[in-house]
């Protein structure tokens, strides 16, 4: 009897992903429940994050972060990887010195953009001395209006907290303070980083919150090969950049767009890659693949 042979349309993983030895298992909880919405390469971006600090991705230690970048005299989004507390307190437990933190002290309740919330936050993070051989401490202190992230009411134009700092003033003030303390104890571990909690509305978009939550209404893109979609840009590039008549360059065209359009989220990354990078805009994607050879 013949073996009947289950056939599936699921997408296959990404080269990359593959490269990395990732399973299908691990790359579906990353991209579908830890990091919804998110690139593929920003997803990769953790997992190479992780890895070079021996950290388990799946725990979620760091967050993909929106920031603005400038480039030439413009400024596009760039998605990077941050730390978040939870890698701060991991790293610093491994080394076997740290002897936790105070208990949180707050300074008077006072308004800080129409908000009641705490003046201040401070903590002290206890570390081990092998040299001195006795604990040492690490106090610090943070000012609700020197850490809180703002935005503008669209209302009223007025400047207030956002969404997070409005709904957690306490939380949120508690982990900068814990971030900056950890920071203090710990130089050689954490460096000169900074957790996504800390960084929260001073250089991200207007999208609130740390994670990335994008989901793309014209499909699922997650899956894509983003070293595939950069070959396609690549192409697309030397095509427009022949030395040939522009009915010419509009045919050729016309043939890398026929075989690449045949896989929609591909066609879709290709297309935001091109303009992210000024090669060509959509509109004038679509004007060049109109352009016929003139009548004799």
């Amino acid at each position: 009897m013949n073996a009947v042979i289950a056939q599936t349309n699921e997408p296959q993983l990404p080269a990359p992903v593959a490269r990395r030895g990732i399973t299908e298992a691990q790359w579906r909880t990353l991209v579908n429940n830890l990091f919804p919405g998110a690139k593929s390469e920003s997803v990769i971006m953790v997992w190479d994050y992780c890895a070079a600090r021996k950290l388990d991705p799946l725990k979620k230690p760091c967050h993909i972060v929106p920031m603005r970048v400038r480039v030439g005299d413009d400024f596009i989004w760039r998605d990077v990887v941050m730390p978040g507390i939870y890698e701060y307190r991991t790293t610093a437990t491994r080394t076997g010195l740290y002897m936790g933190h105070s208990k949180p002290e707050y300074g008077e309740i006072v308004e800080v953009y129409g908000k009641m919330v705490p003046e201040s936050c401070s903590i002290t993070v206890y570390r081990w001395s092998e040299a001195a051989k006795q604990r040492c401490e690490y106090p610090v202190t943070l000012w609700f209006v020197e850490s809180c992230a703002t935005t503008k009411d669209k209302k009223t134009q007025d400047i207030v907290l956002n969404d997070r700092w409005s709904k957690a003033p306490r939380q949120m003030l508690t982990k900068c303070v814990e971030a900056a303390a950890l920071r203090e104890a710990f130089p050689d571990e954490l460096g000169g980083t900074h957790t996504a909690d800390e960084m929260e509305g001073q250089h991200l978009s207007q999208t609130e919150g740390s994670d990335i939550t994008r989901i793309d209404p014209r499909g699922d893109t997650s899956h894509v090969d983003f070293e595939l979609r950069d070959k396609w840009v690549g192409t697309i590039a030397d095509i427009l950049n022949q030395d040939k008549e522009e009915h010419e360059i509009a045919e050729n065209l016309r043939q890398a767009d026929a075989e690449m359009s045949k896989f929609a989220e591909l066609a879709i990354t290709v297309f935001d890659e091109l303009a992210a990078r000024k090669i060509i805009s959509k509109a004038n994607y679509r004007r060049y693949l109109a352009i016929q050879a003139p009548q004799s």
